[in-house]
């Protein structure tokens, strides 16, 4: 007879078991709950929730995607989805979520931190360019010749070196 739960007892027991940390079990049940009533928000973001904490990071960017079907102006959903895939190096992506949070909240300061420092851990690309650049066309400080003649007198002045190694051919 469990089977013939409501959608928000499917939620609830979801709940309790994310409390407990046993996190595929309470995706389970949100999994439940939604089949039981698919525009529930709640059951899609604490399944999403349940995947991140399982790091599965592309089964939660869909619960969150999910969500955002059943109403695109939550602000959070966005912000939860950015973060995902923040996680799964998708930075273009995720930026893009968070400058819809700030559409829809101008004063998100969660979302205004994480988006800064989304841009702060992007390459840039056109500096990688350069760097590029100047690493090619950098010579060696000294030749490798300098470098031997400067290692044999380091064995000479601490007593390593035979008389034979300093002798011309």
């Amino acid at each position: 007879m469990k089977e013939s739960l409501s959608y928000e007892s499917w939620f609830s027991k979801g709940m309790r078991f994310q409390d407990i940390g046993q996190y595929s079990q309470a995706v389970d049940c949100f999994e439940k709950a939604i089949d039981s009533n698919p525009h529930f928000i709640p059951a899609w973001v604490y399944k999403g929730i349940a995947f991140e904490q399982l790091e599965n990071y592309e089964a939660a960017i869909r619960c969150y995607e999910e969500a955002i079907k059943v109403n695109p102006n939550v602000a959070d959903l966005w912000f939860n989805k950015g973060s995902c895939l923040c996680h799964s190096y998708r930075y273009e992506e995720g930026l893009a979520c968070f400058d819809r949070v700030l559409e829809l909240d101008p004063h998100h300061a969660i979302c205004q931190t994480a988006r800064a420092l989304t841009l702060a851990t992007i390459p840039n690309p056109i500096k990688l360019l350069e760097r590029k650049d100047l690493d090619s066309a950098r010579k060696p400080l000294e030749s490798e010749e300098s470098i031997r003649l400067s290692l044999t007198e380091e064995r000479y002045i601490s007593g390593q070196t035979s008389n034979e190694e300093l002798e011309p051919e």
